[in-house]
């Protein structure tokens, strides 16, 4: 049941956004950008106005995020230099395990696991990832001699940070914006799951799966395996518990995420290699997110 009501109305979406791509070659550019400049920051802005979050949880929530990206650019580092990968392969194995597709995947299989309560810590769990995704990502596809400057302007582009810190500073001062904008964000937010999924499978319908499933198979059981059970560890160590310890460790065991592919398209860093990944990884994920699921209840 749980694979029916939460696992497969996500692959459902993403699979008519892989239909509509295929068939309509609608600009996929104007489309994320929609998403990303104006339907998430709405989300984000929304959603944390009208949830109250503790500082300490989400201390906690910003120290998970960095343990967890730490250790497994680490662990992803160890086995690269196991398996004797050249530079640009480490690179990408790097990018393709520690980086999952904590947005278009995960926003959504929160949403549809635990409903409009988990809404909050979800959208965090989403605003802090984002923070590697946008820096560090770029640091790893582009190898050395590379500026963090860059990486850190590029982060400061990406709008939902602004919308997080616009709600923070109205909670700050205690002040409730008018009607009229709390509605405006409010409908605006509620697109941006649907949308998510929709940019999900009309960017999987353009990914080039090529003949190397040892490496494939590999990130996948990296991802999709050692992800939750590094997750486990940390929010234990970290006093996560309830509803919060199941949305962190559900939306951290997502597939690969999809922005890392860019980088290496823009940087020629074995793209061939993360979109394979990608693919795998999210069609594995059917398999792998029912049984935790089912573990966590």
């Amino acid at each position: 049941m749980l694979f029916l009501q939460v696992i497969l109305p996500v692959f459902l979406i993403a699979s008519a956004g892989f239909v509509f791509e295929r068939r309509s070659g609608t600009d996929l550019h104007s489309l994320a950008n929609s998403a990303l400049y104006l339907f998430a920051p709405s989300l984000v802005f929304s959603s944390l106005l009208k949830h109250n979050v503790e500082g300490d949880v989400l201390g906690r929530l910003m120290l998970f995020m960095v343990l967890y990206t730490g250790l497994f650019c680490l662990l992803a580092y160890g086995i690269a230099r196991w398996r004797k990968f050249d530079s640009n392969t480490t690179r990408a194995f790097t990018l393709v395990t520690s980086m999952m597709n904590i947005g278009n995947f995960g926003l959504p299989l929160v949403f549809f696991a635990y409903g409009e309560q988990a809404i909050n810590i979800s959208v965090l769990v989403f605003v802090l990832f984002n923070l590697p995704l946008g820096t560090l990502a770029i640091l790893i596809a582009q190898g050395q001699g590379v500026k963090w400057q860059e990486a850190l302007k590029n982060t400061l582009k990406i709008p939902i940070f602004y919308g997080m810190a616009l709600a923070i500073l109205c909670k700050v001062f205690d002040w409730q914006p008018p009607e009229y904008i709390i509605r405006s964000t409010d409908l605006l937010g509620q697109a941006t799951i649907p949308i998510m999924l929709v940019l999900l499978g009309m960017q999987l319908s353009r990914t080039k799966v090529t003949q190397n499933w040892g490496f494939f198979s590999l990130a996948t059981v990296m991802r999709l395996l050692v992800g939750p059970v590094l997750a486990v560890v940390l929010t234990t160590l970290l006093g996560l518990d309830g509803l919060t310890r199941k949305i962190v460790i559900l939306q951290t065991s997502t597939p690969s995420a999809v922005l890392p592919l860019l980088y290496t398209l823009r940087f020629n860093t074995r793209p061939d290699l993360v979109s394979g990944t990608i693919l795998l990884s999210t069609l594995c994920s059917a398999i792998t997110l029912t049984v935790l699921l089912y573990w966590l209840g």
